[in-house]
């Protein structure tokens, strides 16, 4: 795998590919997007283990309810796989 990088502007959602490159792109091709970040989209401002914390702090507050006769069996497990 080479790369190539270049500015675009995105026209009408397309990135136009610059003409000198296309001889050399043949389908499949892996685009990766990077933007400037004075560009005007803000990044998340906390760290990494604020927002996971956050995360399961969000997913501890879901509930559901299972039958009080309930038991788990590890053979169930095994049969939806």
């Amino acid at each position: 795998m080479f790369a190539i990088e270049f500015e675009a502007t995105i026209e009408n959602g397309m990135i136009p590919i610059p003409s000198q490159y296309l001889a050399q792109l043949h389908p499949p091709v892996k685009v990766i997007v990077m933007q400037e970040e004075s560009a005007g989209i803000e990044s998340p401002k906390l760290p990494p283990c604020k927002r996971k914390d956050e995360f399961l702090a969000k997913l501890a507050q879901q509930r559901f309810a299972l039958p009080q006769d309930y038991r788990f069996k590890r053979e169930e497990l095994y049969g939806r796989v």
